[in-house]
This record gives C-alpha cells, sequence and structure tokens, in this order.
C-alpha cells in the first residue's frame, strides 16, 4: 500500500483507519505530515497516546468519520 502510494518527503497524507498506528509511522517517516483519522475512540486514542511517545511530531490523529475527510488540512494524498 505504501509502495503503491510513493510518499515524497513534501507530501501530506491522510490515512482512514488509524489502527493501531503502524502505518501512520511508517508515513510518517516518509512523509512531511501524516493526518490520520480512527472512528474507534478507544483505538484512536491509543494510538494517538503510541505515537506520542515514540516521538512522532509529524502525526495527527483525530477521532472520527474518515468519510468525510480532513477538510482544513487538504489538499491530501488518500491512503485508505
Amino acid at each position: 500500500m505504501t509502495d503503491l502510494l510513493e510518499p515524497k518527503r513534501q507530501h501530506k497524507v491522510l490515512e482512514v483507519g488509524t489502527g493501531s498506528g503502524y502505518q501512520a509511522a511508517i508515513l510518517a517517516e516518509l512523509a512531511a505530515e501524516v493526518f490520520t483519522i480512527e472512528i474507534i475512540e478507544p483505538l484512536g486514542n491509543a494510538a494517538r497516546e503510541r505515537l506520542k511517545q515514540l516521538n512522532y511530531k509529524n502525526v495527527q490523529v483525530r477521532i472520527g468519520d474518515g468519510y468525510y475527510g480532513w477538510k482544513n488540512m487538504g489538499p491530501l494524498m488518500a491512503l485508505s
């Protein structure tokens, strides 16, 4: 999935479905900014804390429905 996206250092990436935060961490190593949305609040909160503990400063986690995107942070490359 990451290979097909071909993220570049200057890109902003939208990930829909944060889960554990693993993919967000991978993307954070490859892109300038990662915006990740998780609909299941406990998963999103755990991922946010995990990414914070791992010192990923270029990842923002939002709790919500990814169907609606993250309009104020566009344009983004979507990864779902």
